[in-house]
């Protein structure tokens, strides 16, 4: 990509701040629609919507780094809710570090049907990875109010996603797009490890799929990567499950991308 990533967003895009972008779309509640790209297939991207978005700017930054810490069950329940197709509600849990902030989130995600729930607070940086009395009781309080108060079952970490990101923000405030890449996987159950070379996950979050982003997806016929899940990946990629499953068309993208 270009030796100078942040620059050229600089020249591309008009800024928008955090607080800006948070009154104008944090889409809480929304749609969430994931597209794997290359590296190449990025930067035409970038050139397309660059007229009609705007780029999150904190402190002269646009591109932050992320790293994220899944939990899950010992059987790995949410996993397997994510490969089960006939399951319409599922949940994710994680803590996240905005690296570059030095701070971090307790999040908690809950899909029903094609909405997207997310929950989150923020906690001690120390606080990352674990699950503390407190952050047990809001994960708790949530999951039972969503599985007619089935008793919650426990969490341990299971898998650390560490990556780029930049964002961008409709000018009409009807989407936001992440833009992932330089991601990196790893098994905390094990010791497996994996960088996803070549490949740039493309999100969009809106509250409907009749945005600018999907219509340019389709013009070059790009498709929506269903079951791109960047927790479900690094348990494939590290080893831990083998079936590749509701993944199996994005994976073998993946997969392409990695020789290229």
């Amino acid at each position: 990509m270009w030796s100078n990533f942040n620059g050229r967003l600089k020249e591309l895009f008009a800024p928008i701040t955090l607080t800006q972008l948070n009154a104008q779309a944090a889409f809480l509640d929304r749609i969430d629609t994931k597209f794997v790209v290359s590296e190449d297939e990025l930067i035409f991207l970038i050139e397309e919507l660059k007229k009609d978005f705007y780029v999150l700017d904190i402190g002269g930054k646009s591109v932050f780094e992320y790293d994220s810490i899944y939990m899950d069950t010992e059987d790995y329940l949410f996993y397997n809710q994510h490969q089960e197709k006939s399951i319409k509600t599922r949940t994710k849990v994680r803590t996240r570090e905005y690296v570059d902030a030095g701070i971090a989130f307790f999040e908690y995600k809950q899909k029903q049907g094609k909405s997207i729930r997310k929950f989150r607070y923020q906690f001690d940086l120390e606080n990352h990875g674990k699950i503390d009395k407190e952050s047990e009781k809001f994960f708790e309080g949530l999951y039972m109010s969503f599985y007619e108060w089935e008793k919650a079952p426990t969490l341990t970490p299971s898998s650390r996603t560490h990556y780029n990101r930049l964002t961008l923000c409709s000018k009409d405030n009807s989407e936001r797009v992440t833009i992932d890449f330089n991601i990196e996987l790893e098994n905390l159950r094990g010791s497996g490890k994996k960088k996803l070379e070549n490949m740039v996950i493309v999100e969009s979050k809106a509250t409907s799929k009749d945005c600018l982003s999907h219509k340019i997806m389709a013009k070059h016929g790009i498709e929506q990567a269903k079951g791109c899940s960047k927790y479900c990946m690094s348990l494939l990629y590290t080893g831990v499950m083998r079936t590749r499953g509701v993944f199996e068309n994005t994976m073998k993208k993946a997969d392409e991308l990695a020789v290229k």
